[in-house]
């Protein structure tokens, strides 16, 4: 679900600290480690936001955090190790990188049908 939402355009932010964004975060990712979050929050686009983290304990903490706000936002289960190990594009460094996001949501569901 994560990942069809993040081919669709939401908003990933991953709320860990500087330094372990920088080793390896979802493409596109912007960094908003959780004791940021309130002040952040107000600056956030519209729409559904994903959170993430690294194992998934902090993103549930920081969609909890949106959702008190008045926001939708999806923890994504198993954090960026389970969207490594499942193929999805993850970026090392400090900045965002490209999202291409081209034919991945068709590669998607062409999964669920197998």
């Amino acid at each position: 679900m994560a990942a069809a939402a993040w081919a669709a355009g939401d908003l990933v932010l991953d709320v860990r600290t500087p330094e372990e964004y920088a080793t390896g975060h979802v493409a596109g990712a912007r960094n908003v480690p959780l004791d940021r979050l309130p002040a952040a929050a107000r600056e956030l686009p519209g729409g559904q936001l994903l959170t993430v983290c690294t194992s998934g304990g902090r993103s549930w903490q920081a969609a909890q955090r949106l959702a008190a706000l008045g926001r939708t936002a999806l923890s994504v289960r198993g954090g960026t190790k389970a969207w490594r190990a499942a193929g999805h594009p993850v970026i090392d460094g400090p900045l965002p990188g490209a999202v291409a996001r081209r034919g991945l949501l068709r590669r998607l569901l062409s999964r669920r049908r197998r």
